[in-house]
């Protein structure tokens, strides 16, 4: 059989560094396996969490930041029920995650926002006091509106386009453009890094389908014991991306001062879509509430804010709905307001650097191990050393 040998350097400080993203308990470990051979996501060369506990034990940097299994791993917890040593393994690979995270981020203000509570929400309440800042400004220097006519006199949603347009798809594809400008430097990190063989460009593109199959069916979640999770998420997303989708492409049709009927769909559009994320988060934060489940144990505080945050958007922009076809111009126009206030910080931060940027990072994993595997059958016999250990 065909070697590959990555030129291998034990970096000491490793372990300490993913500990600064969370629990991550080595001490516990004796690398039974007994993790690995609980979790019905494991198959052909994915042996995690094992292998990804052992790279950070050994200080091994590189094949620990090359290697994706810890995005294959969806949380389900059967490894932590099964440890005999209570080492909590489903916390590791959230912990990794975290920390790779971090690495694929080339400013810095990733792991800063992982690492420090203090950093995550001053970005967020920094972001929402700017946003409130601009829509104060915007009103009292643009639209040049007295102090007395902002606070009292009603307006409709109209006398803010075209600015809202352009405001609206700057705070999405902003934020989604940093996001996927990451992709050519995982791609080097994961792919194209020393030891790792070359992979035909052809080979990339006959595996595209798996990227859009695994960022719209989620198939592996379905594998866990906990099936209505996969449901619960699966309406999250499709209500989330139904939404994004109007904001870009129906902007000006979707927020506007005409009354529809009840079977226009542009009112049913969006009442299925708010239905589908209430569920989904209603489920999580349900879930978490009750913690009795162990895929609900030990919330992380990032993990916490991102649900209440995609709420408390979905709740205000229902608020301002409701409150315009009720005739309540001025309290809609404050609850739109509000609205705006609580979705940015949501978009510009967690889209960009938290826990939303796995819906690029997850099926992008998953893409990669699907090109290495049809490599690997095209060029039988060769295997990178440090991925036996």
């Amino acid at each position: 059989m065909a070697v590959q040998a990555f030129p291998v350097h034990s970096d000491p400080t490793l372990l300490a560094e993913i500990r600064r993203y969370g629990r991550f308990d080595t001490a516990g470990c004796y690398q039974c396996g007994s993790c690995t051979l609980s979790c019905d996501l494991v198959e052909n060369s994915v042996t995690f969490p094992r292998r990804s506990i052992r790279y950070a034990l050994l200080g091994l940097r590189a094949p620990l930041v090359a290697n994706l299994e810890a995005w294959v791993c969806h949380d389900c917890g059967d490894c932590s029920i099964v440890c005999p040593r209570q080492a909590e393994p489903r916390i590791s690979m959230i912990t990794l995650r975290r920390f790779l995270s971090a690495q694929y981020e080339w400013s810095g203000i990733g792991s800063r926002l992982l690492q420090s509570k203090a950093w995550y929400l001053g970005s967020l309440i920094s972001v929402a006091a700017f946003t409130l800042l601009l829509i104060i400004g915007y009103h009292l220097w643009y639209v040049a509106m007295p102090v007395r006519d902002f606070a009292t006199t009603p307006f409709g949603l109209d006398h803010m386009f075209p600015m809202m347009i352009y405001y609206t798809l700057t705070v999405i594809l902003f934020p989604l453009a940093l996001l996927l400008s990451r992709i050519v430097h995982i791609w080097r990190l994961t792919m194209a890094g020393s030891g790792q063989p070359r992979i035909p460009w052809s080979t990339y593109v006959v595996e595209a389908w798996v990227y859009a199959y695994e960022s719209v069916a989620q198939p592996l979640m379905r594998k866990c014991k906990e099936h209505s999770r996969w449901l619960g998420h699966a309406l999250l997303a499709v209500g989330t991306v139904t939404m994004l989708a109007i904001k870009v492409l129906g902007l000006r049709w979707f927020q506007t001062d005409n009354i529809y009927p009840i079977y226009n769909p542009q009112r049913w559009i969006g009442y299925l879509a708010v239905g589908c994320i209430l569920y989904g988060i209603g489920d999580i934060l349900l879930g978490r509430w009750r913690a009795k489940k162990e895929i609900y144990k030990d919330t992380h505080f990032n993990d916490l804010v991102f649900p209440l945050l995609i709420l408390s958007t979905a709740i205000t922009g229902l608020a301002a709905h409701t409150l315009r076809y009720a005739g309540f111009a001025l309290a809609c126009h404050y609850a739109y307001a509000l609205h705006i206030v609580v979705a940015t910080p949501m978009l510009v931060i967690e889209m960009s650097f938290g826990k939303w940027s796995h819906m690029v990072y997850r099926p992008l994993a998953l893409y990669f191990l699907a090109v290495r595997e049809r490599a690997d059958r095209q060029v039988p016999g060769t295997e990178a050393v440090p991925n036996a250990i």
